[in-house]
């Protein structure tokens, strides 16, 4: 008994630690918008240099897993989130760019399935039907209003995407130190690959300081706390949990930025986030309920 509620405690240690990430994570949208000059592969490999540095002076040098395919995937994963976050960002407002990535839980129940042989419960279609609706309450506005908002859209559910596929992997690796190894893997992975594509042209300092900020506290610290966070935790939680950050994130870039929400991304962010909120605390319960049993 003293085991389980050890085991408990840890776990809700863990919750406690992602909500931390979440907020962190929130701060995206508003430092994202306020980078005024340095193009999108600059911000996206710079942010991603700083991030890894800042985790190999908090670990060392990676630990690197050469056998383990979830290692790979997830840098890979990693790598390419970053720059799709980032350019999605760009291209479509900071609410649309961060509720449209939280329907990662869909294509996580999606990936357990293929990868990990885990049954598609009904409950699972119920949701994935609700977020399709707040699809199409974005997709209708963006593409009546602005063609690079639809693209911007579009580039968010890629991103959703991926992050299913980072969350899927980081669960299977199951190790503090190789979780942050697969962040600064995939960090470096993304620097170089945007290397070649960057403008060498001048920028205000105030770009490099936001810069800065992103990869140490939004990147660096919330992933050094991530990775110990996904060891107690399964993939849906790993996503589900960090609800805050489609709440927070719009609100501070409109307070910061100015940045205003329509009233299609305001029922289309209800309807996403609240259907996967929803189901995930319908989820925990039936999970208590089955230990109870």
């Amino acid at each position: 008994m003293i085991l389980m509620n050890g085991k408990l405690s840890m776990r809700h240690k863990a919750m406690g630690a992602l909500i931390i990430c979440a907020l962190l994570w929130s701060t995206s949208g508003f430092a994202l918008k306020s980078v005024t000059t340095l193009d999108s592969m600059r911000v996206s490999g710079y942010r991603c240099l700083i991030a890894a540095v800042f985790l190999i002076l908090v670990q060392g040098k990676p630990r690197i897993e050469k056998k383990n395919k979830w290692f790979w995937t997830g840098c890979v994963a990693y790598a390419v989130a970053s720059y799709l976050i980032v350019q999605a960002n760009a291209l479509t407002t900071a609410a649309n760019a961060i509720i449209l990535q939280y329907i990662a839980p869909v294509f996580v129940c999606v990936f357990s399935v293929i990868f990990l042989h885990e049954k598609m419960r009904r409950s699972n279609f119920v949701v994935i039907g609700a977020v399709l609706i707040g699809l199409i309450l974005f997709f209708q506005e963006s593409l009546s209003v602005n063609m690079a908002h639809t693209v911007g859209n579009i580039v968010a559910v890629m991103v959703g995407f991926v992050m299913a596929l980072q969350a899927i992997s980081v669960c299977q690796v199951q190790n503090v130190k190789v979780v942050r190894s697969v962040v600064m893997l995939g960090s470096l992975l993304n620097f170089i690959l945007c290397l070649p594509f960057m403008q060498h042209t001048p920028a205000p300092l105030s770009d490099y300081l936001w810069i800065l900020f992103l990869g140490i506290f939004q990147l660096g610290l919330s992933y050094s706390i991530y990775s110990w966070a996904v060891n107690y935790l399964s993939p849906l939680e790993v996503i589900l949990i960090p609800a805050i950050e489609p709440l927070a994130n719009p609100v501070l870039t409109l307070l910061i930025r100015g940045e205003k929400m329509t009233m299609n991304t305001i029922a289309g962010g209800i309807i996403v986030v609240g259907s996967i909120t929803v189901w995930s605390f319908w989820k925990e319960i039936r999970r208590k309920d089955k230990r109870v049993a």
